[in-house]
């Protein structure tokens, strides 16, 4: 398991930045809601950032 963490990109009200093992990837909101359910968005809208533990599988999904 690796740790993804979770932002805003500062200016967007629906695009979030994802970094995972030195990889960092931007994708609207809708997307990360699809890949790792609503709960990878409620700590995001509630406090500014999120962190997710990810499988190897769940990160190949983000390339």
């Amino acid at each position: 398991m690796q740790e993804l963490s979770c932002t805003w990109v500062p200016g967007t009200f629906d695009i979030v930045r994802l970094k995972v093992a030195g990889q960092t990837v931007e994708m609207t909101a809708t997307r990360v809601m699809r890949l790792f359910g609503p709960q990878a968005l409620h700590d995001l809208y509630l406090k500014g950032s999120a962190k997710l533990k990810v499988d190897a599988s769940q990160v190949a999904l983000l390339g």
